[in-house]
């Protein structure tokens, strides 16, 4: 089984792009969800959370992940903690799943993982695809999807590997710089040489 890590900057598209596999009926699994899942199901990893951040963090007994989303990327070094607590547990279930689905024989998945990259996991990956768009347009992106302001828009731009080290890394690059359409061309034509090997 082939395993296709799929990533990106933030607000490139990845996403999207993710949506369009799956259309097709690729298996995607996406990490964000998996960390999203271990936080709020994952007493481990909550009780790990509040010690280290405090009830500043959590609302009605759940984390608010806006409150401290804002935290660890105003902080590189509380976003250094933070993955140390959830990123060993993703790791492990994508692991499993990964595992589970090459048992059933399913000829390749992708794994959507943003931060790929930045935590090296693209030494486990048969193939990487980045879906690539400038920064002028993730900026503009980031505006519109999440109303952020200025300076955290920057933060979150800084804390990611720049675009230079990520294409570097990469085996396939999707452009979504222009229409959406030139875009879905291009992950269609990969999908189709993929599906025929």
């Amino acid at each position: 089984m082939k395993v296709i890590g799929l990533t990106g900057g933030i607000a490139s598209g990845k996403s999207k792009v993710a949506s369009l596999l799956a259309s097709w009926g690729a298996v995607v699994i996406d990490s964000d969800l998996v960390a999203h899942r271990v936080m709020e199901r994952g007493k481990r990893v909550q009780d790990k959370i509040l010690l280290h951040f405090g009830k500043r963090v959590f609302r009605e007994g759940r984390i608010d992940r806006i409150v401290l989303g804002r935290i660890v990327f105003r902080h590189p070094a509380e976003r250094k903690v933070l993955e140390a607590i959830v990123h060993p547990q993703v790791k492990r279930i994508l692991s499993r799943r990964t595992k589970e689905l090459e048992r059933k024989g399913e000829p390749f998945i992708f794994l959507e993982i943003p931060l790929l990259f930045e935590v090296g996991w693209q030494k486990r990956m048969d193939e990487v695809w980045l879906v690539y768009a400038p920064p002028a347009q993730q900026i503009v992106r980031l505006h519109d999807r999440d109303h952020l302001e200025e300076k955290e828009v920057q933060r979150r731009l800084a804390a990611q590997l720049p675009w230079e080290e990520k294409l570097k890394g990469a085996t396939r690059i999707i452009d979504n710089s222009g229409s959406w359409e030139r875009t879905a061309y291009q992950v269609h034509a990969l999908f189709l040489r993929l599906s025929e090997r």
